[in-house]
């Protein structure tokens, strides 16, 4: 058990004199998001709503998807995860709940939200989006804890093509221990539709005693049902691809992402939107 947690570290920690001593995040959030580098704090009509819960809002029926990530082909790294969201006349509730680790290390999160469109015109609205995430680390030697953090963005669009979107994340500064807080920041970003057919996404974040990470991310469709997509992140440094097919009610993406001295993270995901 203590080779495998010293294993990870390791592993986890190998890009810390390139990254100013940052963790690498976990690949989480969708495959679309990382194929597009993660700058999507600013994309309408994602059920994940991990950059940006506001995005439930945008959806226009109800979603589901399932995801799985393996971070540098490690199975003590493997993700799983699905989301689930719902519209009402109220609003869209949605749900999602994540696993992550191996026997002996284990992080699970569970997260509810909500999110509202809000009129500002006649043809402009505000979309808003209210996240609760519980997240419980798991190891037998040491048992468990838990901390509850609470997030909320918006989006809205500021030119016709030209969305602009923020999400801050963990605002309560929630804490495993006393030594383990919960990453905590801002991301803001912007989602430019120059044709039909293209969208380029553009963002930042910004953790909390973290250096400013750039994201940039392209996405485009050659045909009806096929997405071809690439991004770039930095602190630390990644480079992103990834295709995505849609027919009917179905989504399938697959993604992989490079990080500049660890190596290769594949991901897929499969969704269903009516």
């Amino acid at each position: 058990m203590l080779f495998r947690l010293l294993r990870v570290l390791a592993l986890c920690l190998l890009a810390a004199p390139v990254a100013h001593a940052q963790l690498v995040p976990l690949a989480e959030g969708g495959a679309r998001a990382l194929a597009l580098g993660r700058a999507t704090v600013a994309l309408e009509g994602d059920v994940w709503g991990h950059h940006n819960p506001a995005s439930w809002a945008t959806l226009p029926g109800r979603a589901g998807a399932a995801f799985a990530s393996q971070a540098f082909g490690l199975s003590e790294l493997r993700l799983g995860a699905v989301a689930v969201a719902e519209p009402t006349r109220y609003g869209t509730l949605a749900a999602t709940a994540r696993t992550y680790g191996f026997e002996d290390f284990r992080e699970t999160v569970f997260g509810l939200g909500f999110a509202r469109s809000f009129p500002v015109s006649a043809s402009r609205f505000v979309h808003a989006g209210l996240k609760v995430g519980y997240t419980s680390v798991s190891i037998p030697t040491f048992g468990s804890a838990g901390a509850l953090g609470l997030s909320l963005g918006a989006m809205t669009e500021v030119l016709p093509g030209l969305d602009f979107g923020f999400h801050a994340y963990n605002l309560n500064r929630p804490e495993i221990t006393e030594t383990d807080p919960l990453r905590r920041g801002l991301e803001v970003g912007v989602a430019y539709q120059p044709a039909e057919q293209a969208l380029v996404l553009i963002g930042v974040d910004k953790e909390v005693d973290f250096p400013v990470s750039f994201r940039g991310g392209l996405e485009v469709q050659p045909v009806e049902v096929l997405f071809l997509r690439t991004g770039f992140t930095t602190e630390p440094v990644r480079f992103s691809a990834g295709v995505g097919v849609s027919t009917g009610i179905l989504r399938a993406d697959v993604a992989a992402e490079r990080h500049e001295v660890i190596g290769w993270t594949p991901s897929f995901g499969f969704g269903v939107q009516f």
